[in-house]
């Protein structure tokens, strides 16, 4: 009941949103697009446990017994605090029978203990009590309720799909109860493997029965299966479908009207997806059927995607017994900043179906439609760690300078403010090889593909792994070059294809490249290097195996465009780096969906490197993740205008232990606070930073978002590079971009010959860190040797098609 009122409800389980290395943008958009769908209710995953097989640098909520991740709890502080915003309703599940996230096993074997030790060992049930008793009785950290008191809970759940004993059900129950009166307690037992449980029906401490149905589970009717459960319950505890899916529409269809017919209070879908931090969506390959993304696409069509989504939209109102409104206009996009036109990108916002891109020569206009009805049902890995391409502005020509800026969309048309507006961006002449055109090969087996999106209006297709498709470059001007690749999008391309781009002698390895995603016509970014004049380098690919749910590699297209400098560490091979404190060097870093080489600080105190050449206006741009959190000022991010001894420099860095993006000003070793923004900085989770000086304005950016704006004149040249203070961390696409193409060979004119950057006459005031005391110069890094690949990274599933 709410009030004097019967709740009902259709709701959508939503796996991402309560992740540790969540980003309060995707929190917000899977929370706000739920709320302006009419989706009352969302289920969370449960939280995360420390599993032993987890790589350096993964950081879940549960850490071992009674040690707890603060920045991952910060994160779900920010989720009930948007639920309150935006009025929605959560249910909460405790732990999780499977290890997709850690669950139930995880917890036994921190005491050592075998997996269903969970149900019977004191100890075991001690540890988990005393987890419910810290979230339970969490203040948060953004409103200062306790969430025993926070209206934005709708129940707590014991588990999800727990196979657990009647005796320990009874007992957690209870010991919630105990501790918080005010919230529903769901038992979260698997219906499918043990039927609706009396223990669960007769126990007072549970409140509702939450059984699951899939086509999957083979009932031979699943609506009268409904019914049956409805009978069951009928009287006693409320009844809720915590989880059904992958049916056809026909059958959601009577699914729903079932539940609203024979008064089950709600029933909630597997599951909906959030869009991308850094541009696009979420959206896991999960088999014969997907995920849903807000309001629905064409992309998601083979598996029903926008016919799900428009019954769930009409049965959440019926339900409620109320007429679907018309959709209100979207909230206003943010454009991110860019360096190239064939890249633009923007993060997405809440219920928009569509984007119209819009051009000018001048930041205040006029203004041209370049293009309309653009969508963004792009998929990014999860970890990606650069802005997901969305836009490719071909008609842009090079050498003139160009403002963007972008508006949404509704389904119903109604269109939402216009974004910020980011220029100038000076398109460069770029070198593009398609297939089938000249300096293109092929071995093995392949066929054409008139896929829509290919570049030139086909592509090339293999399903016989070993086959390879290669693209000759003919550089004429040596220098750094982003290297992009291109394939259209369908959902049984191969999640394993290998490239390799041979530059100046050298060939990076680029082995696990997953085409279900940054698909669709999209310019992907997969190496950037540097390039001798001549022929004798390209690219080539090699078709992947089976494994995944695809096996076709798809050929289209590759692009080099020039940049002032890169290193996005794809050799293996630390050159061209100087360092001035610390311990750099190449490592292969294992994330949730990525394999990736990686630039990696180790060191203790101040570390800091710089990459070869100077610079005067320049955007920088990386992205890091910390390994650790060793001291209340831990901190990574860039550096520019650095003079060649680390005597001067700007620096923008994310600070851990006060949760901020902060920059820097250090001349002749006196430090300068610029600004600061808050911002939850959480270990383990990747952040893209990007620093841009033009004369005296410098901007600072977090995952494409400004952060801070401030004025300073005082650096006017020097070297860009990196820094951290005490922490671990790794660095990976390093791209400097400069307003005007570098000179032949790549690298910018160097400065002064002492290095120094223009001393600093204003008044130092704040410090960086507790220490002040810079490390002792090391001599620059050695080249290391290229590593040899490492061994297949095991993936920590993002929550599959439902298995037993």
């Amino acid at each position: 009941m709410d009030g004097g009122t019967e709740y009902r409800f259709i709701g959508t389980n939503a796996p991402f949103l309560e992740r540790a290395w969540a980003d309060p943008a995707e929190i917000e958009d899977e929370i706000r697009a739920a709320s302006r769908s009419g989706i009352g209710v969302i289920r969370l995953y449960p939280f995360e446990v420390r599993m032993s097989g987890d790589p350096a640098g993964t950081f879940r909520h549960v850490m071992g017994p009674g040690s707890y991740n603060e920045s991952a709890f910060k994160l779900f502080d920010k989720v009930l605090q948007l639920a309150n915003a935006y009025n929605v309703k959560l249910i909460v599940p405790f732990v999780d029978s499977y290890t997709y996230v850690g669950g139930t096993a995880d917890w036994a074997a921190f005491r050592g203990q075998p997996a269903d030790a969970f149900w019977s060992d004191p100890v075991v049930r001690q540890d988990f009590k005393q987890f419910i008793a810290y979230v339970v009785n969490r203040v948060n950290t953004y409103t200062q309720v306790p969430y025993k008191n926070d209206k934005a809970i709708l129940a707590w759940q014991l588990g999800n799909e727990l196979r657990s004993t009647d005796a320990w059900t009874s007992e957690m129950a209870a010991y919630v109860k105990s501790l918080d009166p005010n919230h529903l307690v769901g038992d979260g037992g698997y219906v499918r493997a043990q039927g609706i449980r009396s223990n669960a029906l007769n126990d007072p401490n549970i409140d509702f029965i939450d059984p699951h149905i899939y086509l999957y589970h083979n009932y031979a009717d699943p609506l009268a299966k409904l019914n049956e459960w409805r009978t069951a319950t009928k009287g006693k505890k409320p009844l809720l479908i915590g989880e059904f899916g992958d049916f056809p529409p026909a059958v959601n269809e009577q699914l729903l009207q079932t539940v609203q017919a024979n008064g089950t209070a709600g029933a909630m879908i597997w599951g909906s997806m959030p869009h991308h931090r850094m541009g696009g969506w979420h959206w896991p390959p999960v088999g014969d059927w997907s995920y849903l993304r807000y309001p629905g696409f064409a992309t998601g069509d083979w598996a029903n995607e926008s016919a799900v989504f428009g019954q769930l939209r009409a049965q959440a109102y019926a339900i409620r017994g109320a007429a679907v409104p018309s959709w209100t206009p979207p909230p206003a996009p943010v454009l991110f900043p860019a360096d190239s036109a064939h890249t633009l990108s923007w993060l997405g916002v809440s219920t928009a179906s569509a984007y119209d891109v819009e051009r000018a020569d001048a930041p205040s206009g006029p203004w041209s439609v370049v293009a309309a009805d653009v969508t963004d049902d792009v998929v990014a890995p999860g970890d990606y760690n650069y802005a997901v391409p969305l836009f490719d502005d071909a008609s842009a020509a090079a050498g003139t300078r160009y403002y963007y800026r972008i508006r949404a969309k509704s389904p119903d048309g109604a269109y939402s403010p216009y974004s910020n507006v980011v220029g100038p961006i000076a398109p460069r002449t770029a070198l593009v090889v398609d297939n089938g055109g000249s300096g293109y090969s092929e071995t093995g087996a392949w066929s054409d593909s008139a896929l829509p999106a290919s570049y030139g209006g086909g592509s090339r297709y293999s399903n016989t792994a070993g086959s390879t498709a290669a693209w000759a470059l003919n550089v004429e001007t040596p220098g750094y070059y982003n290297v992009y690749v291109r394939y259209p999008y369908h959902q049984t391309s191969s999640q394993n294809v290998a490239y390799a781009v041979r530059h100046d002698g050298r060939t990076d390895a680029i082995p696990a490249v997953d085409q279900t995603t940054i698909a669709k016509g999209q310019w992907r970014l997969i190496d950037t290097a540097y390039f001798a004049a001549g022929g004798e380098q390209g690219i080539t690919l090699t078709a992947g195996s089976k494994a995944g749910s695809g096996n076709v590699t798809r050929a289209d297209a590759v692009m080099l465009e020039p940049v002032a400098y890169g290193d996005l560490f794809q050799s293996g091979v630390l050159a061209g780096w100087t360092s001035g404190s610390g311990s750099w060097a190449p490592a292969v870093d294992v994330a949730k969906s990525l394999v990736s080489q990686t630039l990696k600080q180790s060191a203790a105190g101040i570390a800091e490197t710089r990459a070869e050449g100077t610079y005067g206006d320049l955007s920088v741009t990386a992205a890091v993740k910390a390994y650790d959190r060793t001291a209340a000022d831990s901190s990574s991010g860039l550096i520019a205008r650095a003079s060649a001894d680390f005597a001067s420099y700007y620096t923008l860095r994310l600070n851990y232990g006060q949760n901020k993006i902060q920059l820097y000003k250090k001349a002749a070793g006196n430090w300068t606070k610029l600004g600061e923004a808050e911002l939850p900085a959480s270990p383990g989770a990747w952040y893209v930073l990007r620093l841009e000086l033009r004369g005296g304005a410098i901007a600072g950016y977090v995952n494409g978002i400004r952060k801070i704006a401030v004025s300073d004149g005082t650096l006017a040249q020097g070297y860009a590079g990196l820094r951290t203070y005490e922490q671990t961390a790794v660095f990976d696409n390093f791209v400097v971009a400069a307003p005007d193409p570098p000179p032949a060979g790549g690298k910018s004119a160097e400065a002064a010959a002492s290095g120094a950057a223009v001393p600093d006459t204003a008044a130092a005031s704040g410090t960086p860190e507790t220490s002040e005391a810079p490390a002792a110069p090391v001599p620059p890094s050695a080249p290391v040797p290229p590593k040899a690949d490492g061994p297949p990274k095991a993936p920590e599933t993002p929550l599959p098609a439902r298995t037993e």
